[in-house]
């Protein structure tokens, strides 16, 4: 892809790369990446460390935000600003999918500006009501990365200028509460949900744990009080409800309904569906049909 392409991925989605020069890059804020995207209902994105410090909006929709061991509620408003050579990760809730855009930049000064912010407010996102004078900054930076002017990334620099004096002044207008998920009750409603939307992948509890910046034995003890039932049951209880629906409202072989409910082995699937529901797949979907 050429150096300022610009990438339609949906009606809503976008992306705009830019290749900065040797001048931008030593005594300038220079872009990166900038765009906006639709997340399909439980999208999963992870990114190892990355030099780039990325600025990120909620438009609408809801989800989670992990970074440096720390989990984070996405909500309409919100605003990010991390270092991104930590690595981060973001969850999209099912029934609210996130709508949000992006600014992946960068300068000499970036990282102290940053931990400057971060240490300030002891926060990494902060909650708006009114997110459009940012999302015309956005919007002006795609408007000059596409025209390409003269010195347009000078007028680039300007604006990633003005949009750390936006973050920075609202920064100081809210309570200076962190937006951090602390409350293991939550965290357990995070991991539930995320196991609601991805049973039909594979899910260890290493990567719950990792996941939700929690131990996994106060993770396992904490979801059994607050539910009732240990986080394999609730797992295993959702690939199960998901198989009936299939054998009951479909024709797919019983192979494929196990691996649709991320479990590939299906004699291992037969015996779990047997332990449920007393019966085999076969027999239960017989059963259903006649």
């Amino acid at each position: 892809m050429s150096q300022h392409n610009r990438k339609i991925i949906g009606s809503n989605d976008r992306c705009i790369f830019g290749t900065p020069s040797e001048l931008a890059i030593n005594g300038l804020f220079y872009l990166q990446e900038i765009g906006m995207i639709s997340c399909a209902p439980g999208f999963h994105k992870k990114f190892d460390s990355i030099d780039s410090f990325l600025f990120l909006i909620v438009i609408s929709g809801v989800g989670i935000f992990n970074y440096n061991n720390n989990v984070y509620n996405l909500k309409p408003g919100c605003i990010v600003w991390i270092d991104c050579n930590l690595g981060y990760s973001y969850i999209s809730s099912n029934e609210k999918p996130l709508l949000i855009s992006w600014i992946h930049c960068n300068s000499v000064a970036m990282g102290k500006l940053c931990s400057f912010f971060q240490n300030k407010h002891d926060d990494i996102l902060i909650n708006i009501k009114k997110f459009q004078p940012f999302i015309d900054i956005f919007s002006n930076i795609e408007r000059i990365m596409l025209e390409k002017k003269t010195n347009y990334e000078y007028d680039v620099s300007l604006k990633i200028h003005a949009l750390i004096n936006m973050v920075t002044a609202f920064s100081q207008e809210t309570d200076g509460i962190s937006n951090a998920v602390s409350s293991i009750a939550e965290k357990g409603a995070l991991i539930r949900e995320y196991i609601e939307q991805n049973f039909n992948h594979k899910i260890t509890l290493d990567d719950l744990s990792r996941e939700f910046c929690v131990s996994k034995y106060y993770m396992l003890r904490s979801f059994k009080n607050q539910y009732g039932m240990t986080i394999i049951r609730y797992l295993q209880s959702c690939r199960i409800q998901h198989a009936k629906k299939l054998l009951k409202f479909s024709d797919m072989q019983i192979e494929a309904i196990g691996r649709a409910c991320g479990i590939d082995d299906v004699s291992y699937f037969n015996k779990l569906f047997r332990s449920y529901e007393g019966v085999t797949a076969g027999q239960f979907r017989k059963k259903w049909k006649n």
